[in-house]
This record gives C-alpha cells, structure tokens and sequence, in this order.
C-alpha cells in the first residue's frame, strides 16, 4: 500500500544494512519524500550534528505516490546538512529511481557512518548488500551507470557520484540512471564522505493503491488538461527554457555575473535550430526533460542557459550544452559549477587575482575550467571550493558574491521579481528556486486557481508573500506525495484539489485541500526550524538586495524585503523576527526545539 512503513538503513562504519520501522507519527504528519526527510531530520537529528561528522546522515525518499500506476511520480529527494553551506539542502531528481525504491519495499534510505574503502549498495526487492566499488573510481556517471546495470541488470535503477565526488567537492552532486541530477548540490558531498559510491536499487513489486478505480480516474483531467493547455505544449517543447523569453521580457536575464542589465548575447528561442529531442521520464504525458547526448541541436534547460549562458557569457547552444553535460558526467551541479566560474571571473575583472586567465565567453577555458574542478588540478583546486569558499579568499569580493546563505543564487535575477526574490531570501536551503518553484511570475497569464485581485507582474510588492506561500505549500505537498514539479509547479498542470484527490485514493483516507496545505504548512515550518538553528538569515548578498541595475526593464529595481517579510512571518504565524511561535506549533503538532519528544540516540 502507499505506506510502506519502513526504512533501509545502512551503516557505512560495519559495513552493514538493516531495516527499521518508520514511526507512525512521522508519516501522518509528514507524508512521505521531502516531509518524510523533513521530519526524520527534525526528530530524530541532533541538531549539534556536525556537517562532516560520520553521524550526519544522508535521507533519500521518494514520495508517497511512487511505485504506483501513476505517471510523474517515480522521482525522489536527498536530504541532509550541506557541506557547501552548513545547513538544511534538500536536493531534487526526476526519472524513476524512487519509485524502483519504492517497488524494492522502502519508503526511505537512512545512510550514516563512513567505509574504510569504496562501497555501493545493491538493494533489490527487500534484500540489500554492500559491494567493493573500487572498480568504478575513475569512472564517470554515465559509464557507471551503464557497468552497474549490466552486472546487476537491466530493470535496476542507478543512484551514482562521478569523479567529483571522488574529489570530495562540496558541490559534488547525485545523478540518477545516469541522466537525472539531484540538485541542488551538497548531498553528493555527503554520500561521498560516507565512501558510498552507487546506490542500486531494483524493485519489482508495484504498488497498489486503496482505490485503483479512483485513483486511475483522478489522472483523467490532468491528462487532459495537457494535451489542450498552451503552457503545457510549451513545456513539452521548450522543457524549462521556455521561460527564457518570458523572464528576459521583464530583465530577469542579466549577464556577467549580475553586472550587466541583459547579456551580450540574449537566448531567444530563435537562437535554436535543429530538432528538439527529448524523451522525458517514463510514461509521461509531458516529457519535458531534454537529453542532450545526441547530435542534434536540442535547447538547452533554463538554467544552463542563464549561468553557463547569460552569467558566464558562453554565445553558442552547443556551449552551453557541452558544459552542462560535462558537468553531469563528472556529477557537479551545473548553477554551483557556472557561479563559481563567473564570479572567479569578476575577481579577474576586478584585478583581485592576476593568477587566473579566465575572461568572459571564453568557450575554451570555461570548459577547461570544468574539467580541472572535477580534477581537482590548476585553476579546479580553486573554483572546486565554491563561491562562498572563494569570497573569503578575495578581499571585498562578498558584495557580488551569488549567494543566498551560502547556497549559489538560481540564475534569473531577484532585482527584477519580488516574490522570486523573497523566496531565493527565505528558501531554508539557501538561495536556489526550487524549494516553492514561484514561476508564476514570469508568465503572461496564470492558471486560474491562482487568480486573485493582487496584481501577478514580478515588479509588484502587493500580494507576493501569500501567493509565495501558496507555492510552499503546494510543492511542499507535491514532494511529499511524489508529484513531478515540472509536471505540476512549472507547466502548473494540477490544483491542489486534484492531489488530495489522487492521495486520498492512494492510502484510503480521505484528505482535502486544506488538510494538504497544513501537512505542506507543516514541512515548511520543520524546514524554518532546522534552518534556524544552523545560522539562515533571510537575505540576499549586497549586490542583488541593494545595488540596482542602471538600466534597462528591471532598473532601479531592488527587492524590497523589509515589508515583504513582515508580512511574510505574520502570514506563517511566526513573530517578528521569523521564528516560528510556541502556539504555531502547537497548532502543527510540532514539537518545540528543546522539547522533541521522538529524539532517540
């Protein structure tokens, strides 16, 4: 059934594996996916658990949704401490790893301790090993994807780190079936710590939901809805990147690290010829995710667009998509990877380092930059610390740094959106968009469950926390359910009411709307406390919170956090200074950080 009940643990220090029951408790008030690891880190993490401890452990979780019949729900989340940044990362993955979890009888991993030597875990259908995985160092995640296959077979599915986590780079990242990357970085980190280099998984059994007539049914307008919705074939055909157009229409793609209100080339969707080839994840009626190991000319996503493209100044398609394919086979997360490049090239600008040749849409070095970070050699053993790292080094360089607590900044620009800019502030992971994913902004017209007398244009103040919170929730919800949030948060092709539908089918109990926006209020709010107590501070860095651009759509825009927040924290029911109150929590039935009653040694 959709609960499954229990969890894999392995422990890396005796090279051995066991199973434990996940508390009731946890999973009525938390779900599954994101609130399940949410929750377990709450309860049962010590907050004094240091970043590189043994003891900081490594959660992954598919939602609870995964496993079924359902399309868009085979995906999963990381979660742990972030060595990149010191606090609360959660790092996201489509395709169908997590529903192979799921299917094997797990509804998560808990990973603890540190191997002698190189390991990978094999678990299929209940059963789980441990194997020497010194023959795959070297290798990259492509090429072990494809060796663990064909030793395990061809219906196992592959969790892997390439020759970045073998470095040991903070932003080492997890990729899935060796095309989907967990991002963003700082779970790659940790599983590389532990010496745990593959997690295989094959699971054979599918899951049944309470009531499969219901269930099956439920998908029908959804279905529907994309095969008619514009947004949705837009999606289909652009992947991410047809936001491009839409964020630069209101200054949101700004070039060289930030300086420049647009880039020296702007990516347009006429800039793209050739075929757009994309396979999607499996049974997908939206198959917006592109490969782009092929010849063809595909478009690449939103983000290599905007970092390795617009910030780093890469002009050509077939750039921009070698660098995001080397740093998928090296597994480095690609907006970690361009950040650090463009910032080191700002401090070459600057003339805060002569030691680095490294100028602006310089297609050569950019991509040997890449490849010495992976290697850690010459110009890598620098940029592979990352930005935060890398602003200590130059004096006066934290002004421009793109971070939001030490998380590397999503790539389109929080002066030209205010509730984007309020989220990349506020997010607990630091400054990456994907915590609430508000792409509402952007677009022209909204769906109409979002619709209000609050005006949706990205320069508005007025409205922008409810609709954010709003976002958190909803994709909060998803996560926990195992919902693809491309499906349903960036072509915006499900209502929440549609979710409590397909969920109260799944476990045959029945859940509302409102009973899903308080489990998503619920994570949110665990989410804040865990941030909390490891430094967050809601802000951006002084570049993208004070100095507006000169000219251009968004010029003389800066957000305007002071008032956003206020009305933030009050909307959440946390006081002035953002702390979630004591009668907040009461109402979540969380317990109060001194008082967690499920802490266990």
């Amino acid at each position: 059934m959709a609960f499954i009940g229990r969890a894999l643990r392995i422990n890396l220090d005796t090279a051995s594996t066991s199973t434990f029951d996940i508390p009731s408790p946890i999973r009525e008030l938390y779900l599954g996916g994101r609130g399940l690891t949410a929750g377990l880190m709450y309860h049962f993490v010590p907050p004094d658990t240091a970043v590189r401890s043994p003891d900081n452990p490594l959660l992954l979780a598919p939602g609870v949704l995964a496993g079924t019949p359902a399309y868009a729900t085979g995906g999963f989340v990381a979660t742990t401490r972030s060595p990149l940044t010191g606090n609360l990362i959660h790092s996201w993955a489509v395709g169908d790893w997590g529903a192979a979890l799921k299917r094997a009888g797990f509804d998560a991993i808990w990973v603890v301790g540190q191997a002698t030597a190189w390991l990978y875990a094999v678990i299929d259908n209940g059963q789980a090993e441990l194997y020497p995985a010194n023959h795959l160092n070297g290798l990259d995640t492509q090429q072990i994807n494809d060796a663990l296959m064909a030793e395990h077979g061809a219906d196992a599915r592959v969790l892997t780190l390439g020759q970045a986590g073998e470095k040991m780079l903070p932003y080492a990242a997890l990729v899935a079936e060796g095309r989907y990357m967990a991002e963003p970085a700082g779970t790659g980190m940790v599983m590389a710590l532990k010496r745990l280099k593959a997690i295989v998984v094959r699971g054979t059994r599918m899951v049944k939901p309470a009531d499969t007539a219901t269930f099956l049914s439920a998908f029908k307008p959804i279905t529907e809805r994309i095969g008619r919705d514009p947004l949705a074939a837009a999606i289909r055909d652009y992947g991410s990147s047809y936001y491009i157009d839409l964020a630069a229409h209101h200054g949101a793609i700004t070039g060289r690290n930030g300086q420049d209100p647009e880039p020296s080339v702007m990516p347009t969707t006429g800039d793209y010829a050739g075929e757009i080839y994309d396979r999607g994840c499996p049974r997908c009626p939206l198959p917006c995710y592109h490969d782009f190991a092929t010849t063809n000319q595909p478009r690449p996503e939103l983000e290599a667009i905007a970092s390795f493209g617009a910030r780093c100044g890469l002009q050509t398609p077939a750039a921009i998509i070698e660098a995001n394919q080397r740093c998928l086979r090296y597994g480095l997360d690609p907006n970690a990877t361009a950040n650090a490049i463009g910032f080191l090239m700002e401090c070459r600008q600057r003339e805060l380092t002569r030691q680095y040749d490294l100028q602006w849409g310089d297609e050569e070095a950019i991509l040997a930059a890449i490849d010495a970070i992976a290697t850690k050699q010459g110009i890598g053993g620098l940029l592979s610390l990352g930005v935060y790292e890398m602003s200590q080094v130059f004096y006066g360089s934290e002004q421009f740094a793109p971070l939001a607590n030490n998380l590397p900044l999503s790539p389109l620009d929080p002066r030209a959106a205010q509730g984007w800019a309020l989220h990349l502030a506020t997010s607990p992971i630091g400054g990456d968009a994907r915590g609430a994913m508000p792409w509402y902004e952007w677009l022209d017209t909204i769906p109409q469950w979002l619709k209000g007398s609050d005006d949706h244009q990205p320069s508005v103040v007025n409205g922008k926390p409810e609709r954010l919170i709003w976002h958190e929730r909803f994709v909060a919800g998803l996560d926990s359910a195992g919902v693809c949030r491309r499906l349903a948060s960036l072509a915006y092709q499900m209502t929440p009411k549609e979710l409590a539908t397909i969920l109260s089918a799944d476990i045959g109990k029945q859940v509302s709307a409102t009973d899903l926006a308080k489990v998503g209020e619920r994570i949110i709010t665990v989410e804040r406390l865990l941030a909390l107590q490891w430094g967050h501070h809601d802000e951006l860095s002084t570049r993208w919170q004070e100095q507006a651009l000169p000219s251009g759509i968004a010029a003389n825009q800066i957000p305007t956090l002071d008032t956003l927040l206020t009305k933030y924290y009050a909307l959440h029911g946390w006081d002035s200074d953002g702390i979630p109150t004591n009668a907040r929590l009461a109402e979540l039935s969380i317990p109060e950080p001194d008082s967690r009653p499920w802490v266990t040694e």
